[in-house]
C-alpha cells in the first residue's frame, strides 16, 4: 500500500484545552501599537505556526444551513477532543481516536498511525462549522468537471491503478500538496516557519520542505485589490513575471498590520493526480492570502481562491493558526521524488495486473 513517508515528533505533554479565537472576517482590527514589530518596523509574524483546530474545511452535510454550533455542542466536542487525545497517548488507534474504521476507509484517513503525527494536545474547538466563509453554505463551489475529478481521485486514492510514475498523486510522489492547503495542514508535517528580513517574508513548510520567498515591497494598488487577475499582474512597481512555477509568483504588500500576498502564474498541473482536487494549480489559478496577527499566539489567515478551471466562483476560508513554542524545530521531511517507494509501487502494480489477467 503506498504511503507518504514523513517524520513528526510526538509531544507527550498534553496542555489544557483552549477554545479557538472567534476568527472571522469581522474579528480583524485596525493597525495597533500593540502588534509586535521587527527591528525595521514591519509587523512581526515570525515563529513556527500550525493549524490546531477542529474546524473542517467544508461544512458537514449534517450541519447544512448552520454557520455555528451551540454552546452545548461546543462543550461536547471539547470533551470528545480530550478523550481522543488521552486515547492517542494510551496507544489506541482507529475509530477510538476519531478516524473512520479500517473497514470504512482502509486507506484514506488511515495512512498514518499516531506515531507519525504530532498531537501534543487536544485540537481546539470553535463554534464555527466550516473554515470556508464564502460561499455562505460553507462548501467548495466545484465545477461539474471538478466534481467528477474529485470523485475519481477519492476512488483511486492509495489503490491505483499504478502503471506509471504519473499515477500516484503529487503527495505520494513527494512533490507537494499545493499552495492552497500549505499554511494550515494538520498534524502530519503541518508546521510552517515564518522568517522575515527587510523587504521579504520567507515561509518554510515542513511537509516536502516547501519554501516560499515572498517580496513585500509592493505597495497596495487599487487595481490589485479589485481582484482582477489581469490587473493584479503589477503590485506597486513590482510585476509578476512570465515564468510559471508550482507555487506561482507571489508578491506581498503590507496593508496596515496585515500582510497581503497575491499569487498568480502557476504551472498547469491539472493533468496530475492530486489527493484533493481543490489544491491543484492551473494557469488560471489566482490566490490572495492575508496574514494578520490578532494576538500573541494567533494569526488570522484568510485565503481567497479563484480558478475557473476548478471552481464556479471564488471561495474564501478564514483559518486561525497557532504559534508554537519558541523552541519548536522544523524537522527533515524525508520524502524524496523517485525514492525506493516509486519502483516498488510500480512493481506491485504490475504484479496486481498480472494476477488479474491470470484469473480471467
Amino acid at each position: 500500500m503506498p504511503s507518504r513517508t514523513g517524520l513528526a515528533i510526538v509531544s507527550l505533554a498534553a496542555a489544557a484545552l483552549m477554545t479557538l479565537p472567534a476568527c472571522s472576517p469581522s474579528s480583524a482590527t485596525n493597525a495597533s501599537s500593540t502588534t509586535p514589530r521587527t527591528a525595521w518596523g514591519d509587523p512581526d509574524l515570525q515563529g513556527v505556526w500550525r493549524y490546531e483546530g477542529a474546524i473542517p474545511l467544508e461544512r458537514p452535510a449534517q450541519l447544512e444551513g448552520r454557520a455555528s454550533l451551540t454552546e452545548q455542542e461546543v462543550k461536547e466536542r471539547q470533551q470528545v477532543e480530550r478523550d481522543q487525545e488521552a486515547k492517542r497517548l494510551a496507544g489506541n488507534e482507529g475509530a477510538a481516536v476519531g478516524r473512520r474504521s479500517v473497514a470504512e476507509s482502509p486507506i484514506r484517513g488511515n495512512e498514518y498511525n499516531s506515531f507519525w503525527q504530532d498531537h501534543g494536545r487536544p485540537r481546539q474547538v470553535s463554534t464555527r462549522t466550516s473554515l470556508i466563509t464564502d460561499p455562505s453554505d460553507g462548501r467548495l463551489p466545484f465545477t461539474a468537471d471538478a466534481k467528477k475529478a474529485e470523485a475519481r481521485s477519492s476512488a483511486r486514492y492509495g489503490v491505483g491503478p499504478f502503471e506509471s510514475y504519473l499515477d500516484p498523486d503529487t503527495g505520494e510522489r513527494c512533490l507537494t500538496d499545493g499552495v492552497t492547503g500549505m499554511m494550515w495542514q494538520g498534524p502530519n508535517g503541518g508546521h510552517n516557519r515564518i522568517v522575515q528580513s527587510p523587504g521579504f517574508v520567507t515561509i518554510l513548510h515542513e511537509e516536502y520542505r516547501d519554501r516560499r520567498v515572498i517580496p513585500t515591497d509592493g505597495s497596495a494598488s487599487a487595481e490589485a485589490t479589485a481582484g482582477s487577475r489581469r490587473s493584479a499582474s503589477r503590485e506597486g512597481g513590482r510585476t509578476h513575471g512570465n515564468i510559471r512555477q508550482w507555487f506561482g509568483d507571489a508578491i506581498g504588500r503590507w496593508e496596515g498590520d496585515t500582510l497581503v500576498v497575491d499569487t498568480t502564474n502557476f504551472l498547469d498541473r491539472t493533468n496530475y493526480e492530486w489527493a484533493n482536487i481543490w489544491t491543484r494549480p492551473s494557469e488560471s489559478l489566482h490566490v490572495i492570502e492575508r496574514f494578520k496577527r490578532i494576538d500573541a499566539n494567533t494569526i488570522e489567515y484568510t485565503i481567497t481562491v479563484e480558478d475557473p478551471m476548478t471552481f464556479t466562483k471564488p471561495w474564501t476560508a478564514v483559518i486561525p493558526i497557532s504559534k508554537l513554542s519558541d523552541d519548536t524545530q522544523i524537522y527533515e521531511y524525508a520524502c524524496h521524488e523517485g525514492n525506493y517507494a516509486m519502483p516498488n509501487l510500480l512493481r506491485g502494480g504490475r504484479a496486481d495486473a498480472a494476477k488479474t489477467r491470470s484469473s480471467r
